[in-house]
């Protein structure tokens, strides 16, 4: 056998495993992608609830997600860095506190819409998103109550009590 027909038996043999790497880098990259819009959409849903369980899952993984080393990446991930210490920052005047973090998820998501192709300013990322205006009177009265009941349970504060629909006989 001269040396192209070695060649030949070689190739036959070695070129289906190079296709089945090649299938498997090209899957592995689609669902990188499939994960990162994922989490991006995710993001983007609950912008304005930011309190919604899916909005911190989706924040937890984005160190996960958005793991290489590209610049995007990188960039993402300062942006999260940024994102997760102000709001752990206890110090930063609670006035601007809430326009702060708004800023930062902003610069946040822009940055992973940037990377994933996506057509999405920071206008549109900030201000189209639809939050009933009933979804923020709940969570307030939500939070009036537990901050009551927590008195009440602590002992800060005693539960009233009043009764009411009493007959001339009952007073006796």
């Amino acid at each position: 056998m001269e040396i192209k027909d070695w060649l030949f038996v070689l190739s036959t043999l070695v070129a289906p495993l190079f296709a089945v790497q090649a299938t498997r880098f090209l899957d592995r990259k689609r669902q990188d992608r499939q994960d990162q819009l994922s989490i991006f959409k995710t993001l983007m849903a609950t912008r304005a609830a930011n309190l919604d369980p899916r909005h911190v899952e989706a924040l937890n993984m984005i160190d996960v997600v958005f793991h290489a080393d590209s610049k995007p990446q990188v960039e993402i991930r300062r942006h999260w860095k940024h994102y997760l210490d102000h709001l752990s920052d206890k110090s930063y005047p609670k006035e601007l506190w809430g326009s702060r973090r708004v800023e930062l998820l902003v610069e946040l998501l822009y940055a992973m819409a940037t990377h994933l192709g996506l057509d999405f300013d920071k206008t549109h990322i900030k201000n189209q998103c639809y939050y009933p205006e009933g979804y923020g009177t709940v969570e307030s009265e939500q939070e009036v109550i537990r901050h009551a009941l927590r008195e009440i349970l602590t002992g800060q504060h005693p539960l009233p009590v009043w009764v009411a629909n009493l007959t001339h006989a009952d007073k006796k």
